[in-house]
């Protein structure tokens, strides 16, 4: 059987297994973060379900992202009712109460908030070996988010094409270089920083540490200074990036308050093709404080991966 024929058994047999579910349930909201951000606790949110025996629903009605289908094939039911659902997991608005109370104490629902965030990231939890094998996941939680991830991410057609579509010369120049992620915008400036800054020099330093006979590097980053920092610093190297030329760093904020849903789509379709790239190229060499690094380091396996700051983690 194809490794897809596979793949479909696993999304049907995980139907199934969801559906079959009635004492509990989760509706799970997308909301404001980050797509990788929203897609990594969401993996993270169905694999505490499926252990807990928890009926697991999405709620896109707050996703800055769009509509789940505009991108994916639907494998979750979706939650439309007339009672939002509590999606901030940071801060509880007045009107949040409302609605916690609604869910939770009237129809019986968990709230990712309250009941499963924190449980989620427990070591009590992150530490268990895992086993469904009608899901094909049988291992350490690393294991089975990547095998999830498979099972959830079903991409349409559209968005398949967009993402996974290269000129041959492009592909093969990515399949034996190093693939770079470097986050710029508001991962490492102002009030919502994330994370350090690492210059340039240091990822060419690792690039020379890994492998001094590779001279061609996949640059995917939001700023295109820089692509022009690597060329001035390392001339020598051959470079492939399709960051947009005016691109200055990634900002959340000056996403959200975007009203135009064509570029919204473009900007997300941009970070799945980097995605795509990251995971397709020689050597990884990302960060890991970034979620685009850790789901690409699950993707790959963590097969030639490298993080300058911290280990992977699955949170």
């Amino acid at each position: 059987m194809s490794k897809q024929n596979m793949i479909n058994q696993y999304r049907e047999a995980y139907k199934s297994i969801n559906n079959s579910i009635s004492k509990t349930e989760l509706i799970y909201p997308l909301t404001n973060r980050g797509f990788f951000s929203e897609i990594n606790n969401l993996v993270l949110a169905a694999l505490f379900c499926l252990d807990n025996e928890i009926k697991l629903r999405l709620c896109t009605r707050n996703w800055v992202g769009g509509n789940w289908n505009d991108y994916f094939t639907p494998l979750l039911e979706e939650y439309k009712g007339l009672i939002p659902v509590p999606s901030d997991v940071f801060s509880e608005k007045r009107i949040d109460v409302f609605f916690k109370m609604y869910h939770k104490k009237i129809k019986g629902r968990k709230i990712l908030r309250d009941d499963i965030w924190n449980k989620m990231r427990s070591t009590s939890f992150t530490e268990k070996h895992f086993s469904f094998p009608e899901l094909g996941i049988d291992g350490p939680i690393f294991d089975a988010k990547r095998q999830l991830v498979d099972i959830l991410l079903d991409y349409n057609k559209e968005t398949a094409e967009e993402i996974f579509f290269m000129k041959e010369n492009d592909s093969n120049f990515v399949k034996e270089s190093f693939g770079i992620h470097i986050r710029r915008g508001d991962k490492v400036t102002g009030k919502t920083k994330e994370a350090e800054l690492f210059d340039v020099e240091l990822y060419l330093d690792k690039v020379q540490e890994i492998n001094s006979e590779i001279k061609k590097i996949t640059i995917c980053t939001d700023d295109y200074n820089v692509v022009e920092n690597f060329r001035e610093k390392s001339p020598e190297f051959s470079y492939l990036s399709f960051c947009d030329s005016a691109r200055a760093g990634y900002f959340q904020v000056q996403y959200n308050d975007t009203k135009d849903i064509k570029r919204k789509r473009a900007e997300v379709i941009d970070v799945l093709k980097d995605a795509n790239l990251l995971i397709n190229s020689k050597i990884f060499i990302g960060t890991n404080s970034s979620n685009i690094s850790r789901f690409v380091t699950l993707m790959r396996n963590n097969i030639d991966c490298y993080s300058l700051d911290t280990e992977w983690s699955p949170l």
